[in-house]
């Protein structure tokens, strides 16, 4: 869920702003904009600024003293809604009706070692295993999964995700599943066995450890 709607009236007016101008604003550009004092403006960046919404840059100045520009960051982008799951629906029926079954498996596999790739420097600097996990849920819940590991007493380690993130496609298409076991495949360098699944009416997806993690 975007955390917009719960920031003030101003606070969303000012990240509005920031996203039709792309190349940043100054805290004066921002004041005429919303017609609130520059004191108001710079409260509302520190407080916007520390949540990580939006970051800040020098302006370049021919002459006199030199100002800051402001700009949404990425997590700042991420406030407004995307509909990133109406276009991979369009994509994938595309890729279903002209590739087949099998093509989309290979592809979903090369997807997930590719969303593998973004993340496997953040797994590579932890040396234990619990902490290489652990960072794997974080990721997971970054994405949307909304991860944990469960420990095993005699049993495989776990992840446990309590939302699929692409709950609809899979719905549609079950072999979507094999985007999420290629990219834990390919994070953890080990063989995942998918116990569980929220779409085949599981209370959760549950990924288990299945060999040793590399």
């Amino acid at each position: 869920m975007s955390a917009l709607p719960f920031l003030g009236e101003s606070q969303q007016s000012l990240i509005t702003a920031l996203l039709r101008h792309r190349k940043g604003l100054t805290v004066d550009e921002l004041s005429r904009i919303l017609s609130i004092s520059r004191n108001a403006v710079n409260q509302h960046l520190s407080n916007l600024g520390s949540s990580g919404f939006i970051q800040s840059a020098m302006l370049d100045s021919t002459g006199g003293r030199p100002s800051k520009i402001y700009s949404l960051s990425p997590k700042g982008l991420e406030l407004f809604h995307r509909r990133y799951s109406f276009i991979a629906k369009l994509l994938l029926s595309w890729v279903d009706k002209n590739l087949g079954e099998e093509e989309l498996q290979t592809c979903l596999q090369s997807l997930g070692k590719h969303m593998a790739i973004e993340f496997e420097e953040r797994v590579a600097k932890h040396s234990s295993l619990s902490d290489k996990l652990r960072e794997v849920a974080a990721i997971m819940s970054e994405l949307g999964y909304d991860a944990s590991v469960k420990p095993g007493i005699g049993n495989p380690i776990e992840i446990v995700a309590h939302n699929c993130i692409f709950y609809q496609l899979a719905e549609e298409h079950p072999v979507f599943c094999t985007l999420d076991l290629s990219f834990l495949t390919a994070l953890l360098k080990t063989d995942i066995q998918h116990k569980e699944c929220i779409v085949r009416q599981g209370n959760h997806c549950c990924f288990a450890i299945a060999g040793p993690i590399g």
